[in-house]
């Protein structure tokens, strides 16, 4: 059997849109699984629609043990998803509250999409109305998508499943596009404000015309807006809805089709622009560019923040460190760490550790206290340090807020040292810097020439009280306007010109769409100085004094050895001991 296939990508453009498709041919085939272990997922929500406009949510006692991910015979480069579920229930066992360590294979350039799936109501029906098969069919979506993904170092999080059990919530036509643009309001009016997500994908038994399976635009991943796609139902074959599903997602993280100078690792990767055989596994070096791209831009400002939890664990072999196990260093292909027993998830018998920054791999034990783990990345930031005690670098941590940097021109918040110059590079590029203050009177306004912030969700503009000008949108002097942090089609930039001393000042600001948690970075960031003795804090100008009355002091200033931290602890430097690092000793502190 073979299925002749089309993906349509649209470019979000400024007042027009354009599309451009291509079709593939997907022959059936079999392959053969040498090793299997239990895949891991996250914990996904069942979201039952009942109702128009409301969404009940299912909380799930039981889950299916059914999932696995290996490597296929022969091939350990490959990378295999499965499933054999055949209604054997486990318990799940809801460890959210324990320490665990993300994918042996995550480091911290990883990224991680939270997903929600969408399926209407005739999918429901074809499946029997049965939402456990439904629920079984999105976690065989979301494993084998996560497993394409894996090797780009973005990690894919189910964190919700939405069942259209009545009727469909939208329109749905042979019109592809419209269809796009009525789930991505949906996602807007529905989803967004009440089940935080990075992306959501419809699953539709709807055809639509000329034969595309997929539509999705271009670039926007994270943004509230426009961070969907949709796919049709076209096969019962799981496997190429859920190369539709990666595809699809592969457009909203910025990548094109692939074109003759592309190189591929197979004969055809995923984002091809034709398909001769099997389903495509890889991606092709454009692909890999296009998303280094994408994240370049800031893209992937939502998909820093990692899951919380886990899914139906502990479990040996998937990678993950969990509670009762020493160690888990994956599939026994994979596993090249001579310190970790594959079978068991236990040290071997010389090895005091296996994983972590504070191991060392070569003899199985802990390095010294006092070796340095985790570098300071900027002037706010500190330096961690092995404890000899561990063999995971200790919790990253800051200097105290209000800690001076930049040679006394701003102050540390959140362990970031803001300007308003540094942040207008970030936006238009480096021939950028700040406006005159002038600039901040229509702040008072409350528009998109001059705002404390705009609330997506009911397009409305914030006022700055005049004492709070300074903090609101971040008016920049640029001599380009092409916007270098965010998608520009999806943001809103004006610009007005003011006279100042007898020169023309460019007063230019935006507002960037990067999803509802995160800070449009369009306005002005924490720590900025508004005045004398006085910063931004959330839009507002609030004095240093008040603001250090609400921190914790560290004991005799830590003894000018050291840097009170963002824990409110001494982080003392290598040489001396906490609790005021007035010791010397071999070691800095634990809170290091």
């Amino acid at each position: 059997m073979s299925y002749l296939i089309i993906f349509c990508i649209l470019l979000p453009i400024l007042h027009m849109r354009g599309n451009t498709c291509f079709a593939g041919l997907v022959l059936s085939g079999k392959d053969h699984v040498e090793e299997f272990q239990d895949y891991k997922l996250i914990e996904p929500k069942i979201y039952d629609v009942r109702e128009k406009k409301q969404i009940a949510e299912t909380k799930q006692d039981e889950t299916n043990h059914c999932l696995y991910n290996g490597t296929m015979e022969g091939n350990f480069d490959s990378w295999v998803a499965i499933s054999t579920c055949n209604g054997l229930k486990h318990r799940i066992a809801d460890i959210k509250n324990e320490q665990i360590h993300l994918p042996y294979n995550a480091n911290n350039e990883s990224r991680y999409i939270e997903l929600i799936l969408v399926v209407d109501h005739g999918i429901f029906r074809k499946m029997d109305e049965s939402k456990e098969n439904v629920i079984k069919f999105c976690k065989d979506i979301s494993n084998i998508v996560n497993s394409r993904y894996a090797p780009l170092n973005i990690f894919i999080a189910l964190v919700g499943v939405v069942i259209w059990t009545e009727h469909d919530e939208i329109e749905l036509s042979e019109n592809g596009d419209a269809t796009l643009e009525r789930f991505l309001k949906y996602r807007r009016n529905h989803l967004n404000p009440t089940h935080p997500n990075d992306n959501a994908q419809l699953l539709t038994i709807k055809h639509f015309k000329d034969g595309v399976v997929s539509k999705s635009l271009k670039g926007p991943i994270c943004t509230y807006e426009y961070s969907g796609g949709v796919n049709t139902y076209y096969t019962s074959n799981t496997g190429s809805v859920a190369l539709s599903v990666a595809h699809s997602l592969g457009h909203n993280l910025g990548m094109e089709h692939d074109q003759e100078d592309c190189k591929c690792p197979d004969n055809k990767c995923i984002m091809s622009t034709s398909i001769t055989s099997g389903v495509p596994t890889q991606w092709s070096t454009c692909s890999v560019e296009y998303v280094k791209s994408a994240f370049g831009r800031g893209m992937d400002h939502c998909l820093k923040n990692k899951p919380e939890f886990l899914f139906d664990g502990p479990l040996c072999g998937n990678g993950y460190v969990e509670p009762g196990e020493d160690c888990d260093c994956g599939l026994q292909s994979m596993c090249n760490n001579s310190c970790c027993d594959f079978n068991t998830c236990k040290f071997k018998s010389n090895a005091t550790c296996a994983n972590g920054e504070c191991c060392d791999i070569n003899n199985c034990h802990l390095k010294t206290a006092g070796v340095l783990c985790r570098s300071a990345n900027q002037e706010c930031d500190l330096p961690e340090y092995c404890t000899g005690q561990s063999e995971y670098c200790p919790k990253n941590v800051y200097k105290m807020n209000m800690e001076p940097c930049f040679e006394g021109k701003s102050v540390c918040y959140n362990g970031a040292c803001n300007t308003r110059d540094a942040q207008c590079k970030l936006l238009w590029g480096n021939e950028t810097e700040s406006s005159d203050e002038s600039c901040d009177d229509l702040n008072t306004k409350g528009n998109r020439h001059g705002n404390c912030g705009y609330n997506k969700l009911n397009s409305t503009y914030y006022k700055c009280t005049e004492e709070n000008i300074h903090c609101g949108i971040l008016n920049c002097d640029t001599t380009g306007e092409k916007l270098e942090f965010g998608m520009e089609a999806v943001s809103i930039i004006t610009h007005k010109f003011k006279y100042v001393g007898g020169i023309i000042m460019k007063c230019q600001t935006v507002i960037v769409d990067l999803g509802l948690q995160q800070v449009d970075p369009g306005l002005t960031p924490d720590g900025v100085k508004c005045g004398q003795d006085k910063i931004c804090v959330d839009q507002k100008c609030r004095s240093l004094e008040e603001l250090r009355r609400e921190l914790n002091s560290c004991p005799n200033n830590c003894s000018g050895n050291g840097w009170c931290n963002s824990e409110g602890y001494c982080h003392c430097k290598v040489g001396f001991a906490s609790p005021d690092c007035s010791q010397a000793y071999r070691t800095s502190s634990p809170a290091s």
